[in-house]
């Protein structure tokens, strides 16, 4: 986790969670696994002692409380048990990362919030595939789809930041809204649908499934504590305020020393995929 998605992380809270600081709450981090050298985390960013982290990831390691079997289907976490998603540089390499938005909104609670920062640039990183970047419509267009009320998303254009310009941070909260019974019931659908269209062969058997229920007895999941949101543009106000320290030649200067290692990058990758 690079050190503008760790910031953005704790813009986050800050912007959306200081009103919960003495609420217990459980914080899920997708993609939690940390590497060698490797020193921040969404674990550190969101460390309250009323607060219980659960870090989920594909394969044991460092920071990993919960391996889960499928990485598209998390049967290890409860239908809506979780007050706050974080998931930080993971969906670019989540071969279908629309089934994870849809997992995310399906273990969340209502009025619970989903933190996501996905890299809108930058090189090729393979951990273990390296497939997607994310501009400015890709986290409108993924709240749409998931049923999530977006209250912001930003991508970072501009060099606020020293470091990490060539990842260009795309970040997103959404909130799931407080569904009653029919909307639990066209939740449970949209997932199911989405997730039976990533295997060979659909899984029409699971659609139908769903389709046969009742919509009446389902079952509307917990409400978070957190309570309904509206957008703040936090991540725009802490890029403008980045902007605005430091002088204007410093700054011009970053700007350029930053151009000049990306275009060098740039041309020297192919050729190093060239071997020439």
């Amino acid at each position: 986790m690079h050190a503008s998605a760790y910031d953005k992380a704790c813009v986050f809270r800050g912007a959306y969670l200081s009103g919960c600081e003495a609420t217990p709450l459980t914080v899920l981090d997708v993609g939690s696994a940390t590497v060698d050298g490797q020193s921040l985390a969404n674990r550190s960013a969101m460390a309250n002692p009323d607060w219980r982290m659960i870090g989920l990831d594909i394969e044991p390691g460092h920071n990993v409380d919960v391996v889960v079997a499928d990485p598209y289907d998390w049967r290890e976490i409860a239908s809506g048990s979780i007050d706050v998603v974080t998931c930080s540089e993971v969906f670019e390499h989540a071969e279908y990362f629309w089934i994870t938005i849809l997992e995310i909104t399906r273990v969340l609670k209502g009025n619970g919030l989903a933190f996501i920062t996905s890299p809108g640039g930058g090189p090729r990183h393979r951990f273990p595939v390296d497939c997607w970047r994310f501009y400015d419509d890709a986290f409108p267009a993924l709240a749409r789809y998931a049923g999530l009320n977006l209250l912001e998303a930003q991508v970072q254009w501009v060099p606020a930041y020293r470091k990490g310009i060539q990842w260009r941070d795309s970040s997103a909260v959404m909130q799931k809204p407080v569904q009653d019974t029919e909307g639990a019931f066209d939740d449970a659908l949209r997932q199911t649908i989405g997730k039976s269209l990533r295997a060979a062969k659909p899984a029409i058997e699971e659609v139908l499934a769903v389709m046969g229920r009742n919509s009446a007895t389902d079952v509307v999941g917990a409400i978070s504590a957190i309570g309904p949101q509206t957008g703040l543009n936090a991540f725009a106000a802490r890029e403008a305020d980045l902007l605005a320290s430091g002088s204007t030649l410093l700054k011009k200067t970053r700007l350029v020393l930053r151009q000049m290692r990306e275009i060098r990058r740039i041309i020297v990758t192919p050729l190093k995929d060239l071997h020439l």
